[in-house]
This record gives structure tokens, sequence and C-alpha cells, in this order.
């Protein structure tokens, strides 16, 4: 945005929150259900650990192919709404109503088919995907500046940190509101509220910015395919978010396991809480910290910083034990909070970047293909990481429903929580190592 004098202006408060509380539903989906999905199929459910891995997979399908799809119409979408807003309320309704309709399944004749759970986590994967491909094409319409962009994302930040407390702590709402099935029935229905509220708020949010018309150029599908991946900078960054989803939503589905088996905690709903609580402390106090580092260091560096934070304090797994502390349960969540702000905000600030980029060498406005492609190595990391997790926990002899598991089992569990993140975090500086968009160089790249 510019003032009259043709200056970069910031958008306001007003319409960062209202983009950025979007972020909330979106988030208190994605990490309800990365914290409790394979728990839910095989501890509710009653589903063998590696036959829910490959149920998890099987929905995930899908989205392979909704993503990108997704980017495509909301780039070629024309209303009085603009391209991009009415998906958020519609999204935001699906996802809702899928989320209830999941996580009641014990209870309905769902849960006697493969094929119909299957097809409930395909249905929670379509609502994410109609709100989150246009929404996170948007800051790049609504936003010009390379560091404006970082501020509106801070906001996004700050809601993921909510959303993620509030995700994992669903756990332990289950297990208040009633035993079981009836229980996680009960939570699904307040949750899957919040997040059509959360999300369709947004709609609303940013009913005052600015959006563009729909581009009048026909591209085919897979020719904007091939010239998104063309796109160097987006290339690295992709590359580099996916592997680093793959350590994040591993962290995220282990955790409930680790709490319960390898710290023996008989309630492990609370701990996640606790756990939670501080990281998100942490992650909201290490915002301004990071910004602040991006304008010394520039955003690469300072993301390699937050990778190498993160994967060492995963490694602090190996010491877990029944008799570990609190206060080194707490410093753990503390150091993990922190990194996690910094991922966060890395990633998420880069990727408009990356699409400014486009704009100013193709003079084509096809932000949705992009955030679709962003998208999709989301819902493609959400879908292996706990099949890969689950597949791991198979073969150290994780029992589905065992009111004990092995020493075996368990050590499996603690190996899984150390390593697999690292593993994940070491391959993404692989092309993060690639990424070379300065702020110099966006400024200094003009439309061809």
């Amino acid at each position: 945005m510019t003032n009259e004098r043709g200056e970069i202006s910031s958008p306001g408060w007003k319409l960062n929150f209202g983009w950025g509380i979007g972020t909330l539903g979106a988030s208190i989906l994605l990490n309800s259900f990365a914290a409790l999905q394979l728990y839910y199929l095989t501890n509710v459910l009653g589903i063998a650990i590696a036959t829910a891995s490959l149920v998890l997979f099987v929905a995930k399908i899908w989205d392979w192919i909704a993503n990108p799809l997704m980017g495509l119409i909301s780039d070629r979408t024309q209303t009085r709404w603009g391209r991009r807003r009415p998906y958020l309320l519609l999204g935001g309704f699906v996802a809702g109503g899928a989320f209830i309709v999941f996580f009641t399944s014990a209870l309905t004749p769902i849960s006697g088919s493969l094929v119909l759970v299957a097809l409930s986590l395909a249905l929670v994967g379509t609502g994410y995907t109609i709100f989150n491909v246009p929404y996170m094409a948007m800051p790049s319409e609504l936003v010009d500046d390379y560091k404006e962009r970082t501020k509106m994302i801070s906001w996004r930040v700050f809601f993921i940190g909510i959303g993620t407390m509030v995700g994992v702590s669903t756990q332990r709402m289950a297990e208040l509101l009633g035993d079981g099935a009836e229980g996680y029935a009960r939570m699904a229905l307040y949750v899957g509220a919040s997040i059509l509220v959360f999300m369709g708020w947004t709609f609303w949010g940013t009913a005052g910015g600015r959006a563009h018309e729909r581009d009048r150029q026909s591209v085919p599908f897979f020719e904007q395919l091939r010239l998104g991946l063309q796109n160097k900078p987006f290339a690295a960054l992709l590359g580099t978010k996916f592997t680093q989803l793959f350590g994040l939503f591993t962290s995220t589905a282990m955790s409930i396991f680790v709490v319960k088996y390898v710290l023996g905690k008989e309630n492990p709903g609370e701990w996640m809480i606790l756990f939670t609580l501080v990281s998100f402390l942490a992650q909201t106090a290490s915002i301004p910290l990071w910004t602040r580092m991006t304008k010394r260091f520039e955003k690469r560096a300072t993301y390699m910083v937050a990778t190498v934070m993160f994967s060492v304090a995963s490694l602090t797994w190996l010491l877990a034990s029944p008799d570990e502390s609190m206060e080194f349960f707490c410093l753990r969540a503390t150091i993990k909070g922190f990194a996690a702000g910094g991922l966060l905000l890395m990633g998420q600030s880069m990727l408009p970047d990356t699409i400014e980029y486009d704009f100013r060498k193709t003079g084509l406005r096809r932000e949705g293909i992009f955030s679709g492609l962003y998208s999709i190595v989301e819902k493609v990391a959400s879908s292996f990481a706990p099949t890969l997790l689950g597949l791991g926990y198979a073969w150290f002899g994780f029992q589905s429903k065992a009111p004990t598991q092995t020493v075996e089992a368990i050590d499996g569990i603690r190996y899984c929580a150390a390593f697999l993140p690292c593993l994940y975090f070491a391959l993404s500086m692989i092309p993060l190592y690639f990424y070379r968009l300065t702020e110099r160089e966006l400024k200094a790249t003009g439309n061809s």
C-alpha cells in the first residue's frame, strides 16, 4: 500500500488482525488432527497401527489434486467480494463440519468401514484446502512492501501459537468431557464450531483490503505449474518447507505417545497443555527478536538459526523418562517454542516474497497457483509424517489399545521423537542453502 505521496504505508493493525485471525481456525484444525488423528484411529477406533498409517496416507491422496486445483479456481474467480474471500467462509463450514464428522465416527456407522473413515479424513482436508489456498494467496495482494509483509505474517505466527495450544489441548478436553468415544464426540462439537467461527471471521476482517481483479490472460493449468516451479526462490522454499513440515508434524503427532508411554503420565492431556502453553509463550516472545534478526542478517540466515535450535531441542527427548523433572520438561518446551517462532515467521513471510518475485518477472497475477503448491506440500507432509511415524512405532512393536507397551516399543517412541525431526530438518538445509532472494534482489527485479 502507498500513501498519497507514493510512499509505502502500513496496512494497519485491523487488516493484519482481520487476516491473521483466520489462522486461528486453520491452526486449531491442523494441530488437533496432527496431535490426535493417529491416536484416535488406534486407541479409540481400535485400528491396528500399520493399517491406521495406511488409512492416513490414502485419505490424503485427494489433497494432492485438490490443492493446485483450488489455487487455479481462486485465481480465476471473480465476485463482488473479490477472488479469495468467498472461499474463506465456505472452507470454514466444510472444515468445521468435517471435523465433527470424523471425531464422532466412533459413535456412528462410519467406524465400521475403513473406506468411510478415510473419506471423513479426506473431507477434513478438503475443507482446509478450500480455506487455506486462497487465504495464503492474500498477503501478496494486500501488502506490497517486503518488511510490511513480515509484520502481517507475524500476526499469523501469533495466532498459530494460540491455535497450536488449543489444538493440542483437545486431548485434555476430550478427557474432561467424557470417557472414550463420548468425550471425543463432545470435544468435536465445540472445536468444530470454533474452526468455523475463526475461519469465517477472516471473510469480514479482510473486507477493506485491496484485491486484484481476475487475470484475463488464459494460461493452461499445467503450464502454470511448470512456470511456477521455474521460480527458483519459490522452488527452494518449497523444498525447505516440505522437509521441515515433516519434522513439525512428526513432533506434534508423537507428543501424546511420548507423554503417555515414555514419561508415563496417566493423563497425557494435562502435560501436553503445559508443554504447549510454555511453547506458545516462548514463541510469542520470540517474534520481535526474530523480526529484528531479519533486518540484520536477512531471512535465510535467520531461518537456518531457528532450524538448528529446533533440532537440538528435539534431541533432548533421548533423555526423557518417568523421572524427568518438570523444570527440564518446560525448558525443552521453551527452546522448541522459541525456535518454532523463527521457523514459522521466516517460512510464512518468504512465500509472498517469492510470489511478488514471480509477478515482477512475468507480470502475471497467479498467487493461487503458488499458494496451492505451497499448501500441497503441507498436506503431503501432514499425511506422510504420521504415516511414517506409525510405521516406525509398528516396527518397534507398538500395540493399539494395549494397556501397557513393551520396553522395546517405548524406546522406539523415544528414538522416533528424537531422531526423525532432526533428520527432516537436516535435509531441509539443502534447499534452504539455495534460497537467495534478498530484499535488494527483489526490488531490483522488474516486470518482464
